[in-house]
Formats: structure tokens, C-alpha cells, sequence
């Protein structure tokens, strides 16, 4: 009677073929991402830049054992980073997790690192408990040290990695100047959260027109909401300054608008002539659109008044942007406070590009001239949109003061609204913030952090169904597999069936 192997043979053919591919898994590093963002891998940027390791790099996860289930999925999500690190960084990169855990030595050179204990809560013995634990990284590099003290927010953990890796290996900071004495809002008072994050990776400075002619001008100067009018000295200055390869942030009102006054009137500080130059033009309107902000307004009712929110279409809330721009191409929504137009039909100097960056909904109009305030009255017709809230111009510029002068060839970005991004105005949420930060490093050039800090993790919803369809698909999944299980046994079983020999 001759033995059939076939079975045995496949096991032991499928049983060799898994162990070759983890040897070769071993040595050979890979990964297949099929997130839109590509989060579980690391972005271009960090790969160079921990390639390009001169000393090696030691990173120490301070992260305690046994933590629950929401804050052990940090751990692994760190792991794998590090991993990743190891992979591309060669020798040059070296990590390790030490769990402080009541080891008073741990935990004291956590302290001194600046990792801190957090509390969590546990639950042990069917009760809630406080628990101290630690899950912050340390890097070191030659002499220097950064600190991540507690890894939270998984969507920027290869940024706030990378990031701290850039800031060791970097001999100086970039500067970050904000123009002042023209009524400008002060960064530190007016945006903490804006300045607080550039600090991280630029060296954050009050700039004066002095400062654009000294001895170390400015890489980014950001001009936030000026009020006053600038004088023709500061303009010549600041002529000098693009010249020479300046980069500028241009967040400008071109109109001056009162919500609690009901007033509003075209703003002159004395800036527009330097920027037509440059091909740059602010209309002197304001945009009005359905998908806006709600502002609290007092109705008379009988005797008494009550507080009732309404949409305020002069606070638009811009949702679509150049999906081609890393600057806002992940960005959600930005919110605005009276806010401009960019004119796209300009004329532009031989050399320089404009891009469209941040566009209105096609459900938008616009007030010129005359300016109605009272949201119970902002009755114009809203249409004739999508408007340009923002752009951005790159190229060689010619001197407003030098004829025949033309820049170097560089940056400079628009936006008609200077008060998106003053936290004394509109709180820090949605994409303000990210697209101060965005801007600064586009403007640096710095397309690298970028690139990594445009990452998300966003939760996947299922699409709304019919109340209708909703039983079929519960009772579908739930049946479903049963079902094909026991098809493919069927199968299987007649397939066998057919080849049976009846020996008569």
C-alpha cells in the first residue's frame, strides 16, 4: 500500500518557508504602510537625517512595565519608531527602555533629564486607583541633550523625535523675527502658543528695522497685523531685506473692522505701493461666507433679551486648500476674523510665481466700500466664490527703491487677515496654529519638518447607512464567516469525495 506524503510535505514545506522569512525579517528591515499618511513609517526627512549621523546618538525610553492598555500601545508605537531609527541609523543609533520603577537611582536620573511621574489610573482588585508611572525619552547626542518628557500624543512622535535629533546635530538655531513698532501684537503676550512652538527649532526674536540691516538679519520675519502707518525708512529697509534673500510672512489687515463698535473702514499703513511691486495686492474687502464661525448676539423678546448664536459669515472658516502645498495640505479648516482677499489678477514681475494657497467656499461674497457689521444685518448675497485668502510668491522680486535691483531668489507668503493667529482674538484651535508653524518653516525652507509635522492619525469612521441596511450588515458580519467557513468545508469535502478510487 503506497503512503501519501502530499500532506505532511506541504506542512513541512510552509513550517520551513516561515522560518527562512524570519530569518530574513532578522536581517533584512521592511515595511508595508498602507495609511494614508504613511504614520507607521518613517518620512523621508528622518531617514536623511539620521543617515547622515556623524557620532552615534543614544536614545533612552524611561517607560514603566505593565502599563494599562491605552498607555502600553505608546510603548509598542515607540518601539516600532526607534526600530525604524535603528534600521536607517545603523551603529549610529543606539536605544534602550529602562523602567524606573522603584529603582531611586532611575528615577532620580529621570528627574535630572526633566522626565517627570504622571499619574494614571489603574484598575486593580475591580478598583480605581492612582499610579505613578513614567513614559518620557531621552536623547543624547556628543554633549548635548534633548527630553521628550512624556510621549502622548502619537501623531507628532516622529516629529518631536526627529525634531530634537535636527536640534542636537544643528550647530545654531534659524532665527524667527517678528516686525515691531507699528502696532504689532507682541508673539510672547498675544501668541504664546505660536512662539512657544517655533522656540523648539528656531530662535524666536522682536525684530526692528535696524535689526534687518545688521550683522545677523533675520532667516523668517513674520509681519503680523500692523496698525500704525510704517515709515517710507522701515519700507526701504525692508526692500533691502527681500533683496538679499529675505523671506517674509506677510498676515495683514486691509481692513480695519469693529465687531462690538458695528464699524469698519480700508486700513492705509502705507505698505501696499512695496508690495504691488512685488506683484502682491490686497483688495480692501472683506469676505463673507456660509461656512463660518457663530458669534453670540442679544435678541429683544418681549421684556427680556436672550443670548442666541448665529453663524457670522465675516468669520469664515476655510476648509479647502492647494493640495499640492505641504504648507496646507493637511490642514482641516483655518479660522479667521475679517479677513481679505488676495487679487490673483495682478500683475506679476517678470521671474516670480504665485500659488494660491487658501481658498473661500463657492458660497461666499464679499463687502467693498460700504461695510455692515451687526450680524443680524449682514444680508449680502453670498455667491461668486471661491475667493484667494492666501498665496504664497517665489522667484526674483525687483526693488521698490533700486531700480534695476532685483532679489535674490526667495519666499514670501500673504494672508489677508493678521488676526488669525493672535490667541487674544480667536483661541489657538483648528489649523491656526499649525499654519503659523507651517508657514515659518516653508518660509525657511525647512521642508523637512514639514513634511513629518503634516502626518495624522485619524480615527477611520464607517459611512452612514440606512436604518434599513443596518440590521443586514450587523447580522452579515456575524453570520457571514460562519457561512464561508462551512462553504469552503463543503467544497472541500466534495472535492475530496470525487477523488475517492471504489475498489469493487
Amino acid at each position: 500500500m503506497k503512503r501519501d506524503f502530499s500532506t505532511q510535505t506541504t506542512l513541512l514545506l510552509a513550517a520551513a518557508i516561515l522560518v527562512v522569512v524570519n530569518l530574513i525579517g532578522l536581517n533584512v528591515f521592511g515595511r508595508l504602510d498602507l495609511t494614508d499618511d504613511r504614520v507607521y513609517s518613517l518620512s523621508n526627512a528622518s531617514k536623511e537625517i539620521v543617515e547622515n549621523l556623524e557620532d552615534p546618538i543614544a536614545i533612552t525610553a524611561f517607560f514603566s512595565a505593565d502599563l494599562p492598555a491605552q498607555f502600553a500601545s505608546n510603548r509598542r508605537f515607540l518601539k516600532d519608531k526607534l526600530d525604524d531609527y535603528r534600521a536607517y541609523g545603523g551603529q549610529n543609533v543606539a536605544y534602550q527602555f529602562v523602567d524606573p520603577g522603584e529603582d531611586e537611582e532611575l528615577r532620580g536620573e529621570a528627574g535630572r533629564l526633566g522626565i517627570p511621574p504622571i499619574q494614571i489610573q489603574v484598575i486593580e482588585s475591580d478598583n480605581v486607583q492612582l499610579k505613578n508611572a513614567y513614559m518620557g525619552v531621552a536623547i543624547e547626542y556628543e554633549n548635548n541633550r534633548e527630553t521628550i518628557p512624556v510621549v502622548e500624543d502619537l501623531s507628532s512622535l516622529e516629529y518631536d523625535l526627529t525634531s530634537a535629533i535636527r536640534r542636537l546635530t544643528r550647530e545654531e538655531k534659524p532665527i524667527a523675527g517678528f516686525w515691531t513698532d507699528h502696532g504689532e501684537p507682541n508673539p510672547m503676550q498675544d501668541m504664546p502658543t505660536l512662539q512657544q512652538n517655533l522656540s523648539t527649532n528656531y530662535e524666536v526674536q522682536i525684530v526692528t528695522d535696524a535689526d534687518l540691516q545688521g550683522a545677523t538679519p533675520p532667516d523668517v520675519l513674520l509681519i503680523v497685523a500692523p496698525t500704525d502707518t510704517i515709515p517710507d525708512s522701515h519700507l526701504q529697509a525692508l526692500d533691502s531685506y527681500i533683496m538679499d534673500g529675505g523671506r517674509v510672512g506677510f498676515l495683514l489687515n486691509r481692513v480695519a473692522a469693529n465687531l462690538q463698535a458695528g464699524q469698519a473702514s480700508e486700513l492705509d499703513i502705507g505698505i501696499d505701493p512695496l508690495l504691488a511691486t512685488y506683484g502682491i495686492v490686497l483688495s480692501p474687502n472683506l469676505i463673507m461666507d456660509e461656512e463660518s464661525s457663530v458669534v453670540t448676539v442679544q435678541q429683544r423678546q418681549g421684556f427680556f433679551n436672550i443670548s442666541q448664536q448665529m453663524q457670522y459669515p465675516l468669520f469664515p472658516v476655510a476648509t479647502r486648500f492647494n493640495s499640492d502645498n505641504q504648507m496646507v495640505s493637511r490642514l482641516q479648516n483655518l479660522m479667521f476674523y475679517f479677513v481679505s482677499s488676495v487679487d490673483t489678477s495682478a500683475i506679476l514681475p517678470d521671474g516670480v510665481i504665485r500659488e494660491s494657497l487658501i481658498y473661500s467656499s463657492p458660497q461666499s461674497g464679499l463687502q467693498q466700500g460700504f461695510f455692515m457689521l451687526q450680524p443680524t444685518q449682514t444680508t449680502a448675497t453670498l455667491s461668486g466664490g471661491p475667493y484667494v485668502l492666501g498665496a504664497t510668491f517665489t522667484g526674483s522680486f525687483p526693488s521698490a527703491y533700486t531700480p534695476g535691483r532685483t532679489s535674490v531668489p526667495t519666499r514670501l507668503v500673504v494672508v489677508g487677515d493678521g488676526d488669525f493667529i493672535n490667541e487674544s482674538i480667536l483661541p489657538p484651535s483648528g489649523g491656526n496654529a499649525q499654519f503659523g508653524l507651517n508657514l515659518v518653516d516653508w518660509l525657511a525652507q525647512d521642508d523637512a519638518l514639514l513634511s513629518i509635522r503634516s502626518k495624522s492619525i485619524a480615527p477611520r469612521t464607517l459611512r452612514d447607512v440606512s436604518e434599513g441596511m443596518r440590521p443586514v450588515i450587523k447580522y452579515g458580519n456575524m453570520i457571514g464567516p460562519l457561512l464561508i467557513v462551512v462553504l469552503f468545508g463543503l467544497l472541500r469535502w466534495r472535492k475530496r469525495r470525487s477523488r475517492q478510487i471504489v475498489v469493487l
